[in-house]
């Protein structure tokens, strides 16, 4: 008579390695943990100039950085970071787990590869998007190339936040056409149809009252989910967009991030 067991098998070494720099030493070593189970090479630094050396030291292939340290802040690790063109390239991650908003203003242009902002950061979601990164599925198996993504037309002339959520959509699994004002956008929907767009409506030139009639018109256009994504927030804006045929308006100073995304993915279903 055989005896059957369940062996699990463990998960193949990485060859990238990740350095995390987080004060909070309980948090720090539960990311770390989580990434070592899956086999990455991980370096943990709970203090800022130590994590700073540490980028140099052990050439990481990516950094994952809360704003908050001591020595020095998530801030000047970026700025020195991004001023040594040997650094540079490597992908970042910056954390804000503490309740404290991110200063942009302090973020130089294309610096950050991904945001997460969250109080209760989810460390196995925070696993999930550095396996993304690599081009790992959840079960660690390289990612299926052949899934088909969802086309997103995300039109937006404010270049900071622009780049942020553009690196945050694609990062969901989403093909993203950026187009800065309204005369973009309407080039791209002449040789494009895409499975949802996210609309700025204060524009220079073309408003995004103008693009929602424009695609209102347009037999082969409109169809398309559209999402208003702005700072305007007057009942009157709001009723007009949705009388055009936008979905669902979002004000840029009442949501995260995660919101924006969660939203455009339930406009893709």
């Amino acid at each position: 008579m055989f005896e059957c067991y369940n062996i699990t098998m463990p998960l193949p070494l990485k060859k990238e390695k990740v350095l995390v720099i987080e004060s909070d030493a309980i948090f720090g070593k539960k990311i770390v943990d989580n990434l070592k189970t899956q086999g990455y090479n991980v370096q943990l630094f709970n203090d800022g100039i130590e994590g700073l050396k540490a980028i140099s030291d052990f050439t990481p292939n990516l950094v994952l950085v809360n704003i908050i340290l001591p020595s020095i802040d998530g801030y000047a690790i970026l700025a020195k970071k991004n001023a040594d063109q040997s650094l540079a390239k490597i992908p970042l991650f910056l954390l804000s787990t503490q309740g404290i908003p991110i200063d942009m203003a302090k973020i130089p242009q294309g610096s950050v590869t991904e945001f997460i902002l969250d109080l209760h950061a989810d460390v196995a979601e925070i696993l999930n998007k550095v396996d993304k990164l690599f081009g790992y599925s959840a079960g660690g198996q390289v990612s299926d190339s052949q899934v088909v993504k969802k086309k997103i037309l995300w039109v937006e002339d404010d270049k900071l936040i622009g780049t942020i959520l553009s690196k945050k959509l694609i990062a969901s699994g989403f093909d993203l056409i950026h187009a800065k004002n309204g005369e973009e956008a309407m080039a791209q929907l002449a040789i494009v149809v895409p499975d949802a767009i996210v609309l700025d409506l204060m524009m220079p030139g073309m408003s995004g009252f103008d693009i929602l009639q424009k695609i209102r018109a347009d037999q082969r256009l409109k169809q398309i989910s559209i999402m208003v994504l702005s700072n305007i927030n007057k009942q009157s804006d709001i009723e007009r967009a949705k009388l055009l045929g936008a979905k669902k308006f979002l004000v840029k100073a009442a949501v995260s991030l995660d919101d924006i995304v969660s939203e455009v993915k339930k406009l893709c279903e």
